[in-house]
């Protein structure tokens, strides 16, 4: 990330305004539950001897809308599943479930001519500029290829309509027969930009157009966006991890976490009041440019990404949060009980060496961690914990895991907190509690 960010508690947005005027009361893109998985094929001795595995899970759920010329931000850590909603809700890849209607249709139901003019409405930029960019055509083909294919015009006009979209992103029409190579990154990216304006859609998805480029074309690229949503009347979708790039162009935001949205809102009360300890963390990792905040206290995200595959129950964040919600009776600071979740864990996923019976819950527990219990704890969680450890060494680890859990198991983890639907809402049992 750039360290041009602002910090989330200035009051000021910079997101653009768009002009409205006109627009219905209908989103021009609409997506309710939208699910995309992997792997779900398996072979005849996979599904024989059982040793098929649970699909990638990369998109979840997601539901959210984007009305006419506004920019909607998707933002999240990478591997997150952003770029695979931008293809499966361009239909670039084919859904596992869910909906999304384009204008009122259903795009996963048109064919034919209403799929061939779906296309034309629609358009990409692709993340990388190097690699979206077949190195053997020219520019001059590379920007009239979709002219081509949908065959509008003769080759005279298409030849036209080329030389003007580069001359408008900022390249001079006299380099139509050169080849992508003898490009710079930012020249390559507005390249991509001019062939998705080709067929002069309505939406665009912008996959992280900016993150293969240095900071000062950054923002020679993002305000040339700009300038062609306002000229052209766009609407974009826009993914990014970069939040100072989300919060100089979008108007809203969501955000994403392992398949599912976790937070959505305008992007002024989203980067000045975020609702989800993920996306406060997200914020709090951004760098200031301002010296007096130069020995500020960072919170981290501790551990890593659970695997799509086996997501976490209930909140899918609850396995990295620093505010878990603990049991009515369980009397515990956030770092001793998030430490006793985090033994849990281990138990359930059997991360653990052979089991030992004649091991004492002591050698049990120092397997766990590198000096013991590093916290601590009083009883009963002490004895409860020797209890636990006792039971693994014997190999019960699911006794030991029933033990834990009837003391310690949290809402955070029972129930999956819903989005809501207000305007700015968020996934998450904290504002209930």
């Amino acid at each position: 990330m750039s360290d041009t960010n602002l910090p989330p508690t200035e009051t000021t947005s910079t997101a653009i305004e768009h002009d409205t005027d006109g627009a219905t009361d209908d989103p021009l893109v609409s997506v309710s539950g939208l699910t995309k998985y992997f792997g779900t094929d398996t072979g005849l001795l996979d599904r024989v001897f059982g040793t098929e595995e649970p699909p990638v899970r990369a998109v979840d759920g997601l539901s959210f809308d984007i009305w006419r010329g506004e920019t909607l931000g998707l933002v999240g850590e990478s591997g997150c599943g952003k770029s695979t909603a931008g293809e499966t809700l361009l239909r670039l890849q084919e859904p596992t479930g869910g909906e999304v209607t384009f204008a009122g249709q259903s795009v996963y139901e048109l064919s034919g001519s209403q799929l061939t003019e779906f296309r034309r409405s629609t358009a990409i930029v692709f993340q990388d500029p190097f690699s979206s960019l077949d190195p053997r055509m020219e520019i001059g083909e590379i920007v009239r290829q979709p002219l081509d294919i949908h065959e509008l015009g003769d080759p005279a006009h298409r030849n036209d309509r080329v030389r003007e979209l580069l001359d408008r992103v900022g390249l001079s029409a006299d380099q139509f027969d050169r080849y992508p190579h003898e490009f710079s990154g930012g020249q390559r990216q507005r390249i991509g930009i001019a062939r998705a304006l080709a067929l002069d859609p309505e939406f665009v998805v912008l996959d992280e157009p900016t993150s293969a480029l240095d900071v000062s074309v950054q923002a020679q690229v993002l305000n040339l966006l700009s300038d062609l949503q306002d000229e052209f009347d766009l609407t974009f979708l826009l993914i990014s991890h970069d939040l100072s790039v989300i919060r100089q162009v979008c108007d809203r935001v969501a955000v994403m976490y392992l398949g599912e949205l976790i937070e959505v809102g305008p992007a002024a009360q989203v980067f000045n009041d975020p609702q989800h300890p993920y996306t406060r963390a997200l914020l709090e990792s951004v760098p200031r440019a301002t010296s007096t905040e130069a020995d500020r206290e960072i919170t981290t995200i501790s551990g890593d990404v659970p695997s799509p595959r086996n997501p976490p129950s209930g909140c899918r964040f609850r396995t990295r949060c620093p505010a878990v919600i603990p049991p009515p009776d369980c009397a515990l600071e956030q770092a001793a009980y998030r430490e006793i979740q985090t033994v849990r864990e281990r138990i359930d996923n059997r991360t653990f060496t052979a089991a030992d019976p004649e091991a004492s819950p002591d050698e049990v527990a120092a397997r766990f961690y590198d000096r013991g219990i590093k916290h601590d704890l009083p009883e009963p969680h002490r004895g409860r914990l020797e209890r636990a450890f006792t039971a693994v060494a014997k190999g019960e680890f699911e006794r030991a895991s029933a033990m834990l859990a009837e003391h310690y198991e949290s809402l955070c983890e029972r129930e999956s907190p819903p989005l809501g639907e207000a305007d700015h809402g968020a996934a998450c049992h904290l504002p209930d509690e």
